[in-house]
């Protein structure tokens, strides 16, 4: 069975009427500004309402101001509500997202074929590690960049 590629742009409307009604949406994983934690092609996300305001290591997907799709970890909230996102693979960090761009929040992942909800001991654990290494990221990155090669 051929499997059909869908842009995201045209599944938003639906989506957005599945998380309003309380569904959830499974979406795969593209690119690679999440890794290590997510890889494109092997990996999928379970996004959820948005109940309230995002908390630090929340997961969003959201929509820049470009019309670009995004998902990225929320690593400061401003006190005026505007978040602060990036991704694990990446060590600039994106100010200013407004709570009308996000779309869902990530609510289960599924690596490696087994999926796990991010409320678990060992994925809060990953996403404090990570947000502690981001001063050395950009040399992480460029080393596992450099062994993969």
């Amino acid at each position: 069975m051929e499997k059909k590629q869908v842009r995201l742009e045209e599944l938003l409307p639906v989506m957005e009427q599945t998380l309003a009604s309380g569904g959830t949406v499974r979406l795969p994983i593209t690119g690679t500004s999440m890794l290590p934690l997510l890889v494109a092609g092997r990996d999928t996300v379970v996004l959820g309402k948005i109940d309230g305001p995002l908390q630090k290591y929340d997961l969003p997907l959201y929509r820049r101001a470009d019309g670009a799709f995004v998902l990225h970890r929320v690593v400061a909230v401003a006190p005026d509500g505007a978040y602060t996102m990036c991704g694990d693979n990446q060590w600039v960090k994106e100010p200013g997202i407004r709570h009308s761009q996000l779309i869902g929040r990530v609510t289960r992942i599924c690596r490696r074929g087994r999926e796990f909800p991010v409320t678990a001991a060992r994925y809060r654990a990953y996403c404090r590690v990570w947000a502690l290494l981001w001063p050395v990221r950009r040399y992480l990155v460029a080393l596992r960049g450099k062994l993969h090669r």
